[in-house]
């Protein structure tokens, strides 16, 4: 038979896998593309919460590493949720139009393997979802199982759903552009002014050219693990009595893929990723509820739009993610053993050159 051109087997099996793959990554999007109107109607059909509605008053804030600072303006729930939404679906159109569409990613991994995917940011930002979620559940379970309390967020249900759909951007922007972004501007400022602005969306650009282990590479990756460490602390010091202790290995490693992720594809990738934990892993919970009168935070009689994303997200997708990721990273690893060129997990340009 044939084999791979990533050197992973067979070719008729590297195809089954990939189309297994492929279809509980078709079936995430849907869910995905069907979160929007359910978040909408949450927000606005006035069924969520009788104390707190879409036309309240908010006085929007923002992170400034661990410190919040509150904007001087007030603004309804119901106009900020909007302005969050058409900001991801802006995010989320932005990346299909970069480097390599959806189809030809697709169409190159049946020649090439799992790691053409990733010259798609839109599907590196779908597989970051499920590889997320899988991964950060893992980690809360090995915590409970030691009896330390992980905590969570309470209070009233719509007022907690405009937090989750506010916190990947504003956090995205003070753990990550903040910490790490200002960084690498400073790095920059010998280059252009252009690609120094440039390096805030990616910091990846700061190093672009340089030698791997250069030293603006290494301050690089020591701000993107000090934002991590930071954004995990914060979680417990700065959570309002929210979250107990053993939220901060998940929120620290969470916070060192989400790094990950700014530095080497961009902002709105880590937001994306960041989105698909906080709004995509809870909407159909306060759908359920607005809807159907079904508790948001009930475990055993949740909505079943709910219970579809936690299943895929933990014994499907997420769990093909998981081995995806496994699978490049180890290949990536062994590569560089050899002494070859990582191919497999650079379709795009060194840094995630993402541009249009």
């Amino acid at each position: 038979m044939e084999e791979s051109a990533d050197g992973g087997g067979p070719k008729a099996d590297r195809i089954a896998l990939l189309v297994i793959f492929l279809a509980l990554l078709a079936f995430t999007l849907a869910l995905v593309a069907f979160s929007f109107p359910a978040g909408v109607y949450a927000v606005y059909s006035g069924k969520l919460s009788s104390s707190f509605t879409a036309g309240t008053a908010l006085r929007p804030y923002f992170w400034i590493g661990p410190a919040v600072q509150f904007a001087p303006f007030w603004v309804s729930a119901g106009v900020l949720f909007a302005v969050l939404i058409a900001t991801y679906v802006a995010f989320f159109a932005y990346s299909l139009r970069q480097q390599e569409g959806v189809v030809r990613a697709v169409s190159k991994s049946m020649k090439e393997g799992f790691g053409a995917l990733t010259s798609s940011p839109f599907l590196v930002v779908i597989i970051s979802i499920g590889f997320l979620n899988f991964t950060a559940a893992i980690i809360d379970a090995l915590i409970s199982s030691t009896g330390t309390p992980i905590g969570g967020p309470t209070g009233d249900p719509l007022e907690l759903f405009i937090g989750f759909t506010y916190s990947p951007l504003v956090e995205e922007f003070g753990f990550r552009v903040l910490l790490i972004g200002v960084v690498a501007f400073i790095l920059s400022l010998s280059r252009p002014f252009k690609d120094a602005l440039s390096a805030l969306w990616r910091p990846s650009r700061a190093i672009e050219g340089l030698a791997v282990g250069s030293g603006a590479s290494i301050i690089i990756w020591v701000a993107t693990g000090c934002s991590a460490v930071t954004f995990g602390a914060c979680h417990v010091v700065c959570g309002g009595n929210t979250w107990d202790i053993g939220k901060l290995p998940e929120a620290a490693y969470g916070g060192l893929v989400l790094g990950y992720l700014y530095v080497k594809y961009g902002f709105h990738v880590a937001v994306l990723a960041h989105w698909g934990v906080d709004f995509f892993g809870s909407v159909y919970a306060f759908f359920g509820q607005a809807a159907f009168g079904i508790p948001s935070t009930s475990a055993t009689t949740e909505y079943i739009g709910q219970y579809l994303v936690d299943f895929d997200l933990l014994f499907l997708f997420g769990l093909a993610s998981f081995l995806v990721v496994v699978y490049l990273g180890a290949r990536r690893f062994l590569r560089g053993r050899a002494g070859e060129s990582p191919s497999d997990f650079n379709h795009l340009p060194e840094g995630g050159d993402v541009r249009p």
